[in-house]
């Protein structure tokens, strides 16, 4: 029992520090995702900033390209004009996609590859533009991008009609400078919304950056204090919970009655000081082992593998079986063993089985029982037990074909012994003839004290009745032998009525009225004899003096 207190212990530190550690975990976890969160987003910021440096560079390196290609006439400087307009163009249709109600996402991330963009950044990018872009913080860098999408275009028309006024027949001078004055004018528009653009790109990220932080820093020290509010309200439920457990457990400890709680390999995993009081096993003994019984023995009542089938079934059960204690005694035991089932997944989760040892009141019970069926001076049945025995025996001999023979014997002498010397005397009489009697009996046959000197003898599953004579001879030579008492030797005699089944009747109320009459024609005919009942007495009684009943001792 101390060992499950210990174990009982450390669950309740487990279950007390799991509530506390998910909060916990809970808040890490929580933060964790938004500083993640925080990070993808600035990332995507740092991406814009990265992609208004590689807007920037290209338009410079395309206007300067287009300026020496219309000084020196190389197509050189011509490709790497377009390959440089390539990336502010690129951005310009990735921002135009994005724009749409329904964007595609494929379409706008392969504009912003082809505009330089890092491949681990287009998804920040997008989403943040997606989300943010109509935001004040944000709209304004929009909309300077936006406006630098016409110096994009004439750059682009300007750079066509400058190539193809060089790589026309001949080229005029006057309109390639004039050409090249445009680019310049192209420059000078663009160049301040670029720096606007650059200006206001830096403020919104700074904006991004120090709301994301302040964010963060709130959710963090609202999930602390929700964190700390839910574990104080935890670990008081878990106190006045664990208030409960150890009043649980002082009854689990301190009942009358013997408790297992068995796993579902019905193997012990904890049992209480009365199952040691009860039992003679010591805990250590008995945890860990099966709950079985010893195989080499011989035990009454219901098995237990069909105990153990019918919980299973019903999830309960309840009754007496028997069980033996550690030093080999068989005693009896009220059991209720039940299924506790987990209340997450339904499944039995362990048993508990509560037993208490009834065998003082099986005692008392037997007792009761033996003094309502028997008679409590020869300890004989008595007369409602013989009946009760002869209807079962005269319903044996009906299903089996046999016969029942019924003996009805009134000591003769008995009254004077008993007047002279006194009851006691006559008692002693009464429980020596009594013993004698069973002695001579098979384990079958049923000798029971109907009256106060009458007895009733049942010889069952007979195939003949001549045995039933036999036996009369016998207890008539028995009853006559003297006995001794404190007061002296007595000596009394029997007269013997015998009735058969079915010759005679088939009730056991017929047969003893008529067995009755048998012995009354003895105690007529000058007592301590054996008589047959027959209707026609005279021609059919057969009877035995005691003289009679020694020869036929000796003949068998």
């Amino acid at each position: 029992m101390q060992d499950f207190l210990n174990i009982s212990g450390q669950a309740s530190l487990v279950r007390r520090f799991i509530p506390v550690f998910s909060v916990l975990l809970c808040t890490v976890i929580i933060s964790l995702l938004l500083t993640l969160g925080a990070v993808e987003v600035l990332s995507a910021a740092r991406g814009y900033m990265t992609g208004e440096r590689l807007w920037s560079t290209a338009r410079h390196d395309a206007i300067y390209s287009l300026t020496l290609y219309g000084q020196t006439r190389e197509p050189a400087y011509f490709n790497r004009f377009r390959q440089a307009l390539t990336i502010p163009l690129s951005d310009r249709e990735a921002r135009i996609e994005l724009d749409k109600q329904q964007f595609d996402y494929a379409k706008a991330a392969a504009w912003l590859r082809r505009g330089g963009s890092h491949p681990e950044d287009i998804r920040g990018l997008i989403l943040l533009y997606r989300c943010c872009a109509e935001y004040p913080q944000f709209a304004r860098p929009v909309e300077l991008w936006r406006e630098s999408d016409a110096y994009l275009v004439q750059l682009e028309r300007l750079g066509d009609t400058l190539h193809a006024e060089i790589s026309s027949a001949a080229p005029a001078r006057k309109r390639i400078d004039a050409l090249l004055e445009q680019v310049r004018a192209v420059d000078a528009g663009v160049r301040p919304l670029e720096q606007a653009f650059d200006a206001t790109l830096d403020e919104a990220a700074q904006w991004l950056k120090s709301t994301l932080a302040w964010a963060i820093y709130a959710i963090i020290s609202l999930l602390i204090v929700l964190g700390i509010y839910l574990s104080s309200r935890v670990l008081g439920r878990i106190r006045r919970a664990e208030g409960h457990y150890r009043l649980l457990i002082n009854a689990f400890a301190h009942t009358a009655d013997g408790i297992m709680i068995l796993d579902t390999a019905r193997r012990i995993v904890a049992v209480n000081h009365a199952f040691t009081t009860i039992t003679g096993y010591a805990p250590e003994e008995v945890i860990g082992e099966m709950f079985i019984r010893p195989k080499t023995m011989k035990i009454p009542g219901p098995p237990l593998f069909a105990v153990w089938a019918d919980t299973r079934t019903a999830g309960r059960w309840e009754g007496e079986v028997w069980n033996v204690r550690k030093n080999g005694d068989l005693y009896p035991m009220r059991l209720s063993l039940s299924a506790v089932h987990d209340g997450r997944r339904g499944a039995v989760d362990h048993y508990v089985a509560v037993f208490s040892d009834i065998s003082p009141y099986k005692a008392d019970e037997e007792r009761l029982k033996h003094l309502a069926t028997h008679d409590p001076l020869t300890g004989l049945p008595n007369r409602a037990e013989f009946d009760r025995c002869f209807r079962e025996a005269i319903e044996r001999a009906r299903r089996h074909g046999q016969r029942v023979s019924l003996l009805y014997i009134d000591l003769d002498g008995f009254k004077p012994v008993n007047d002279t010397y006194g009851h006691a005397v006559g008692d002693a009489l009464l429980r020596t003839l009594g013993a004698r009697m069973k002695q001579v009996m098979r384990e079958t046959d049923i000798v029971a004290r109907v009256g106060g000197d009458e007895f009733s003898v049942l010889l069952a599953d007979l195939d003949d009745v001549s045995r039933s004579y036999i036996v009369a001879c016998k207890l008539l030579d028995m009853l006559s032998q003297p006995v001794v008492t404190k007061r002296g030797t007595h000596h009394v005699g029997a007269s013997i009525g015998i009735s058969t089944y079915p010759d005679d009747g088939d009730d056991p109320q017929t047969l003893l009225r008529r067995a009755d009459a048998a012995m009354y024609r003895v105690k007529q005919g000058g007592r301590g004899g054996v008589a047959f009942y027959s209707v026609h007495a005279e021609s059919q009684t057969q009877s035995a003096t005691p003289g009679a009943a020694q020869k036929i001792l000796a003949d068998h």
